[in-house]
């Protein structure tokens, strides 16, 4: 296998995360016999950049779901909007991607996508974990391990590197994917774009 690899960047709480959620899957499918591939939470709003939401940030949050949902087809449940005392902290659900990294490698997109479907479209306060354990029996994680290893100082400075490193490459907005080909580096999405656009560029820069 050539040394090809498929960087994601993303943020369960990122909307328009959630609207290309069906674009990276298709990706990953179409190329995971070629190539390898790896997800950086990128960090939305963590931890002291977290806000509460007053007025102004629901109709700020809103309107980009709006947009997402007409653009994308993604399901969104608006009653979000009804919540009163909501804190925009994206670092608990960054860190549980990269504790199911850490636990089971193989199920971090699906989990990462289970979050954001929780969020988005059931509505599901996924700032705190104690409301994940049917998405951990979902996929047959166990929920003690699970919370152990995100209460773990190592899982902490993980999301960190991960923050870090999407810096380091440039990336400030979600979602984003990079390509590597060897040393060869290239961005191929900031923002959404659709599977059919992106897919020649990812043939054309992997062939060459």
């Amino acid at each position: 296998m050539k040394d090809l690899e498929i960087i994601y960047v993303s943020d369960p709480m990122c909307s328009w995360c959630w609207g290309f959620a069906p674009v990276i899957e298709q990706i990953r499918r179409d190329t995971k016999d070629v190539a390898a591939f790896r997800i950086i939470v990128g960090g939305l709003r963590p931890g002291d950049a977290a806000q509460k939401m007053d007025g102004h940030l629901k109709a700020s949050i809103r309107e980009h779901w709006q947009h997402v949902q007409e653009a994308t087809g993604q399901p969104f449940n608006f009653e979000f909007f009804e919540r009163t005392d909501f804190v925009y902290d994206t670092e608990p659900p960054a860190r549980a991607v990269v504790t199911v990294r850490h636990l089971a490698p193989e199920k971090e997109l699906t989990f990462l996508h289970a979050l954001q479907h929780a969020f988005y479209s059931r509505n599901l306060d996924i700032t705190a974990v104690s409301n994940y354990e049917d998405i951990l029996r979902q996929y047959s994680l166990d929920s003690v391990a699970f919370l152990a290893a995100f209460q773990a100082d190592e899982m902490k400075t993980a999301m960190r590197r991960d923050f870090e490193e999407a810096r380091q490459f440039g990336i400030h907005g979600f979602p984003s994917v990079l390509l590597r080909n060897g040393r060869k580096m290239a961005l191929l999405s900031r923002g959404y774009q659709s599977f059919e656009n992106l897919s020649p560029h990812i043939r054309r820069f992997f062939s060459s």
